[in-house]
Formats: structure tokens, sequence, C-alpha cells
């Protein structure tokens, strides 16, 4: 019995010997793929594990270095090359099989052998911003980009351009967000650290967001307005920086890692504790309930049709819930009346706030993130609310109850990938947002006249108009003339990379040859040309006080998206863009009132008129 055992035990272990040789055997012959290899990179103190990324379009590997690896010619950084197969590796015709150290990894195209494949490694080198490292507790993100929301824990490390280690740590949860941003290949995340942390020198706190700009092909448009907002004192406004974020070893792209708009330590000063009687609140303008309604349910609807969700308290009581609708409705009534009273609300924010809408022509500057803050609300009596906070709460009034008036705050901003004349707005909207001039931000729209209601009060315009020329104007000429170039340098190797990885310009997808430098900078030259201009028009009607008009245009039988042009007295007018109308061709237009052929070389002398298309017909010549 025991001789039949250790045959048996003989048997099985050939059998196993046997098929570990074959597998080796059958994976030595199986040709290596960039999945199959990664890269162990050193320099200074710090370390990362990468992995390559493959372009299908040029079907070649590529190695984004982090700042941190030195520059594009750097002797400084060493590597090594791992796989967990048994293979010949060598680069550049070195053989590195023994897990030999590599000295520097110079930017550009090299060769790496790996068994019998041979692989064409593209080197890029990041500068100036610092690298986030994240590993996710599954080792993938499949998960967390699945469905908005969807999270999990991992581990996190920040190490700036120069190699220090600015902090580590575990993520307690790190998920998916954004509303249409969300249905981008790169997408934006929020973090939440276990443990709080400073990772932008602004104080101890534990969610960062982690914009991913896909809908700004610069990358630039959240950061000048955020911080065009900083300049112009508005609370609160987000601290960001740009960084290279890299998830289980794979370089993800050039992100914007910022603030969280959030109540509590190192933000919005306000406590917000349901169980408090002291309780302040943060609320934004939104669109879509009806879509959203899985998202937040705690929400109202003014009489004037304005959407408004209740951020923080997280989970409000009813009686909190009808104070701030109450509190926020009578501010629009007064509004809407012509009155802002400041003991409620304070005139300074929401002047400030509506000038960062209007200087960037917001595409959402009625409808979605636009957030206000109210001091605590001082509840009667105790320190808790129990079950009897409904008898309790009975005499709750915005600025009675306490030793000090409530009032309610415009801010802070944020979401501004959609301003500054983005070329990725569409064209067949009514309004051409790549045009300088217009008032936006103020006009009347569908359930969202707030702005509109403000503006047509006198003293509200004046007061526009005074911290335009107190605080906006030095934040855009800083902007102009400093900010974006310092912008433009700190992010340019990270831009670099981000746009190989993304396709950004979608040259490799038509089959174009990459001219980063000539269509990242043309882009960041437009934000710089439409600031200036919008200037320009801003300071005509609120400083100069040229009068401002709005010209119809009537294209008769055919066509155009925007209908109307923006016209100041002594400048000229904008010739729009051409109608379509089907079997014609148009040709001209023409003063509706005169019938005569507008110049369009001459200034507009503020009395308005409507032009009218003249068409001839389109014989295909």
């Amino acid at each position: 019995m025991r001789r039949k055992r250790l045959l048996v035990l003989w048997a099985s272990s050939i059998l196993l010997l046997s098929c570990v040789l074959l597998r080796s055997y059958w994976m030595s012959k199986k040709p290596m793929t960039s999945q199959d290899i990664g890269f162990v990179v050193e320099a200074g103190e710090s370390q990362a594990n990468l992995k390559l990324w493959h372009n299908y379009y040029d079907n070649k590997e590529y190695l984004f270095l982090p700042a941190f690896c030195g520059d594009k010619q750097s002797a400084e950084i060493s590597a090594r090359i791992y796989t967990d197969r048994s293979a010949l590796l060598k680069w550049d015709g070195i053989d590195v099989s023994g897990g030999e150290a590599l000295t520097g990894l110079p930017a550009g195209e090299h060769i790496l052998q790996a068994g019998g494949t041979e692989l064409s490694v593209v080197v890029m080198h990041s500068s100036k911003v610092p690298a986030l490292f994240v590993t996710t507790s599954s080792g993938s993100l499949s998960y967390i980009e699945a469905e908005k929301g969807n999270g999990e824990a991992g581990l996190y490390e920040m190490v700036s351009a120069d190699g220090k280690v600015v902090a580590a740590g575990q993520i307690r949860k790190l998920k998916s967000r954004g509303n249409s941003t969300f249905l981008e290949d790169k997408k934006p995340y929020q973090m939440t650290l276990t443990e709080g942390a400073d990772l932008l020198g602004t104080g101890i706190q534990e969610k960062y967001i982690l914009l991913a700009n896909r809908q700004d092909q610069s990358l630039l448009r959240d950061r000048i307005m955020y911080d065009m907002a900083g300049d112009m004192g508005l609370a609160y406004s987000p601290v960001s920086t740009f960084l290279d974020l890299y998830v289980n070893g794979e370089y993800r792209g050039s992100y914007q890692l910022s603030e969280k708009v959030e109540t509590g330590q190192g933000r919005i000063a306000i406590d917000t504790e349901t169980k408090r009687r002291e309780t302040g609140f943060l609320i934004t303008f939104e669109y879509g309930f009806e879509d959203r309604l899985a998202e937040t349910e705690y929400y109202f609807t003014t009489k004037n049709g304005q959407n408004v969700a209740i951020k923080r308290p997280a989970n409000p009581t009813q009686e909190q819930m009808e104070y701030i609708a109450g509190t926020f409705q009578t501010i629009e009534d007064e509004i809407r009346q012509g009155v802002i009273d400041e003991n409620k609300i304070d005139i300074t924010s929401l002047a400030r706030k509506y000038l960062i809408e209007e200087i960037g022509k917001n595409l959402d500057a009625m409808y979605t993130s636009q957030y206000f803050y109210q001091d605590a609300v001082k509840w009667p009596e105790d320190d808790t609310m129990e079950d009897d906070a409904a008898e309790d709460t009975a005499g709750i009034s915005g600025a009675e109850g306490g030793d000090r008036a409530v009032k309610m705050y415009a801010g802070p901003v944020w979401d501004y990938d959609k301003t500054l004349g983005n070329p990725l707005i569409e064209n067949t909207r009514p309004v051409n947002f790549q045009e300088p001039r217009g008032i936006f931000a103020a006009s009347k729209q569908k359930d969202a006249s707030w702005w509109y209601d403000l503006y047509e009060i006198p003293a509200f315009r004046e007061k526009i108009i005074e911290e335009y020329e107190k605080v906006a104007v030095p934040a855009i000429e800083r902007m102009l003339e400093e900010r974006i170039d310092g912008y433009r340098e700190e992010i340019w190797d990270s831009a670099c990379m981000d746009f190989m990885r993304w396709d950004t310009f979608e040259d490799f997808k038509y089959e174009e040859e990459l001219e980063f430098a000539v269509e990242y900078g043309g882009e960041i030259e437009r934000i710089k040309e439409f600031l200036r201009l919008r200037k320009e028009f801003l300071d005509d009607i609120w400083l100069e006080r040229r009068k401002y008009d709005l010209i119809t245009c009537d294209p008769g039988e055919g066509t155009m998206y925007v209908t109307t042009l923006d016209a100041i007295e002594g400048r000229l007018i904008n010739e729009p863009r051409d109608p379509k109308r089907e079997g014609y061709r148009f040709d001209h237009w023409v003063r509706k009132d005169t019938g005569e052929i507008y110049d369009f070389t001459e200034a507009y002398d503020g009395i308005p008129f409507t032009l009218e298309a003249v068409y001839v017909e389109d014989h295909g010549d």
C-alpha cells in the first residue's frame, strides 16, 4: 500500500512538472505584448512602477514618464524592465534580461526586443507638474468607470516635480463623477482620503476632485476661471493644480487636482450637520431633475421655475428643506420686484459671481453649478434636534432667532470648461459662444431668469460696474499679461503626453500628423484673444457707457442658428454666419427699413434696425 501511494505521488509530480514545462514552453512561444512588460523607474528618492500604453493608430508603445524623472535627455533616471514571462529582453540592443538597470531614458523612439517580439517604444517626459500615483483595491478602474458614483478603496502617493513625496496614504473611496463629462472616455474622479492631507498647500482636506478637462482642448479654462475668481476676492474659490495621473501603473493623462465645493474644515466655513440647531446651507441651481432624482432627492423648484438642489446638509429634515426653500423664494420674489435686501443676501458676492459668469460667457450660467451658501441659522434653544424638531422650529425666520442677521452668499465658483469661447460648444445653438461680444449670463431664459432679473435692477447693475472696474479688470489684465502664459509653461509637456494618450485633436483618428505645438499653442492663443476682446466689449458698455443693442437677422425662407448680432455704438458690427436656403446661395444683407446693402465696415450709429438676407439661385456653377 505504501509503495502504491509513492507511485501515485511520483506520477502526480511528473504530471504536474510536465504541465508546468508545457505551459512555460507555450508561453515562451506566445508573442509578447506591451501588457506583459513593466518598468520600474527611479530618480533620486522616488520610484514608480509604470506600464506601457499601446497606440492602436500608429502601432507603437508609449512610456509616459512623470516630471521627477528629469528632462527629456536626463541621465539621472534609472529603469529596470520586468516581465513575469521567461524571455530575452533587449533595450536598444542592450541585454537587460537579468534585470540590469538602464541609465537614462531619453525622449524619443526606442526598440525593445521581448522574446521573439520587437516593440517600438516612444518615451515621453513630463515636467514642472507633480504626479499622483493611485492603486485601486481591485487593480482596475473597470468597476469605478462602469457607472457614475461607483467607487472603491485604494492607496495614493503624490510626488512633486522635483521628486519629493508630498503625501501618501489610504484612499477611502475613489469614485467616478461628472454629468456630461462622465460620458467621456477620459473620466473625472473624486478622491476621498482615509486621513486628510494637504495636497494643495491650502490645509488638510479629505476630499479632492480630479478634473479630466476632456471637453476643453486647452485643459486651462477651469483653472483660469477659478484663479480669476480668487483674484477678484470671491470667497472659497477652489485652489487647484495640474498633475499627471497614474492609476495602477497606467498613465491616465493630465488632470487638474482641485478642492471640492464643500462645507467644513478648510472649505466653506459653515456648519451643516442636520442634528445641530445652528445649521447652514449649501445650494445650487440645477436642471433636468426628472433625470437626476436618483442622485438628489433634496431639491425644490421656485415659483419662477428655477430648480435648486440642497447640497448641505446632506440629509436635511423636512423643516430645514421648507426653511431654505422659503428663504430662497422670498429673495427671488423681492428680486423680481426690483429689490435686493442686503440683510438677506450679500450683494458684493452676488455681483462678483455674476461677473465671472459674464466674463467667461459661461454656457451653464443660468442652469447648473451656480452655488449659494447661507450662514448658520440659529434654531431655537437646545443643542440637538430630536423628534420634536417640527414643533421646536415653528418660529424660524432667516434674520430672527439669533444675535446676528443670517445672510446668503453667492459662490463658490465651479465648472467652467464651457467658457472663454470653447470651440467644442456646438455652433447649432441660438447663441454664438465663440463670439466675445454680447451679454449672455443676464439674458432671459426659460425657467432661469435669476441673473436677468438682477441685471434689470439699476442699483445692482451699478454694483456690477463698480466691482468690474475695481476687481475684475485687474484680474483680467493679470491673467492676460502673465498667468495664462505661466499655465502654458507649467502644463506644456504634461499636455503633450495627454494629447498623445487621448488623441485630443483626433490627428491619429483621421490619419493626420500630430502637430501638438501648433494646435495646442493655437488653442491657448484663442483663449487670450477671446478674453482680450471680451474685456473690450465689457469696457465699452460698462465703463464707457456705450449704447448696446441687438440687431435682428431675418433669413427669410432660409435658416440660421444665431439670428441676432451684438451692436455697440461707435463700433463695427461683426458680420454673421451665412444663412442656408435650399436651391439658393446667400449673397448679401440689406437693411430691411431702407433696402440698402449693409456695409459692415461702417460703425454702428446706435439706431437699431433689422437685416434681411438676399439670395441668388444656385445653378451649381
